[in-house]
């Protein structure tokens, strides 16, 4: 218990001080090394002498020498450097020895820099890792989940699964959008029920609870033009022009910019739906599944 309390509150500094003034001889010497004032390195001698309850090193006319005790602790404090100088290789080693395979699946047409971010940087961590992606409807990322064919989900939810654990990771926005042939291209609608006259394209499987909520609250979709369970096709039917259809904000963009789409509500009266990092705390331990979340979260940290 003592030397548990003695290695609890001793200042490690003071052994770095000791090292670096042992392997140079000198404390002149040691602190032109450290870049610090030589009364400083004297203090610090002197207060891991007291703390150890004896003298080191002696220091006169006739130079620098060490005690007996003070040879044993520099052989000591020799060791305890060389193992922090292999603390980067070590790690390194560890990242490269991390194998296997990480199973992700997600909803389709998923816009997430938050997402593309962390995949980046945990490949450029840990490039041994193959990365296996697929895409399903939310129902087969929870199922699949829960009979361990995945390691993470990425996916809404419209109830949450008390043996699954739920990360938030974004909030996805959902507007209606038309193409270019559509007489309302160009034009902003005030209120969502001004579009119930109009004719939709619906996306089936891919639409979220929170989007079918909004269009029967304001009557959309009851004109139907098109259905598509492929959001890229639904898409694709908006911006030629066969009805409007709702869109992720995000994945619907780079076609706005392009001139081949057109929002018809903006501000915040849309739906919106939340996006989770799914997984199963009951899989079997996983280290690539564990150090991937952890890459998400550190991307997902403001700054």
């Amino acid at each position: 218990m003592r030397d548990l309390q003695f290695a609890r509150n001793l200042d490690w500094n003071l052994l770095k001080f000791f090292h670096e003034i042992a392997s140079a001889r000198s404390v002149t010497n040691a602190a032109k090394e450290l870049n610090r004032k030589q009364p400083a390195l004297s203090l610090a001698l002197r207060r891991l002498e007291e703390r150890l309850g004896v003298t080191l090193c002696h220091r006169g006319p006739t130079g620098f020498e060490l005690t007996e005790e003070g040879r044993i602790l520099a052989e000591r404090c020799q060791e305890f450097a060389d193992t922090i100088r292999e603390i980067p290789a070590r790690l390194s080693d560890v990242k490269a020895e991390i194998r296997g395979h990480l199973r992700v699946m997600l909803v389709s047409n998923l816009v997430a820099p938050v997402l593309d971010e962390a995949i980046a940087a945990f490949h450029a961590k840990y490039p041994a890792v193959e990365l296996i992606v697929e895409v399903a409807a939310w129902t087969e990322v929870v199922n699949s989940l829960i009979q361990h064919k995945i390691d993470v989900g990425i996916s809404p939810s419209r109830v949450k699964r008390a043996e699954l654990a739920y990360l938030d990771l974004f909030t996805e926005i959902h507007r209606p959008y038309c193409g270019r042939p559509h007489p309302l291209f160009g034009k902003t609608v005030a209120e969502p029920a001004d579009l119930a006259v109009e004719a939709f394209v619906l996306t089936g499987a891919d639409e979220g609870d929170e989007l079918t909520q909004f269009r029967v609250e304001h009557g959309l979709g009851r004109n139907i033009a098109g259905i598509s369970d492929h959001l890229e096709e639904a898409k694709r039917l908006a911006i030629l022009g066969v009805g409007l259809c709702f869109l992720p904000e995000g994945y619907a963009q780079p076609d706005v910019d392009a001139g081949r789409l057109w929002p018809l509500l903006s501000g915040s009266n849309v739906p919106c739906t939340n996006m989770f990092v799914v997984t199963d705390p009951q899989s079997p331990s996983h280290t690539a599944r564990e150090l991937f979340i952890a890459e998400i979260l550190e991307q997902s940290q403001p700054g």
